[in-house]
C-alpha cells in the first residue's frame, strides 16, 4: 500500500518515510503542496 508523507521539513519525511516502510507501506514523498498534488495526479492509487 503507498502513502504520500508530506512536509516542508525534510529530517521529519525522512523520519516518516523509515517508519512507513518499516510498517510494509510504500512511502512516497513530497516536500510542499504543489508536489504532493502533482504526485497524487500522476500516481493515483
Amino acid at each position: 500500500m503507498k502513502i504520500l508523507i508530506v512536509d516542508d521539513d525534510k529530517e521529519i519525511v525522512q523520519l516518516l518515510e523509515i517508519y512507513a516502510r518499516n510498517e510494509g507501506y510504500e512511502p512516497l514523498t513530497a516536500y510542499n503542496g504543489k508536489d504532493a498534488i502533482t504526485k497524487l495526479n500522476t500516481m493515483p492509487d
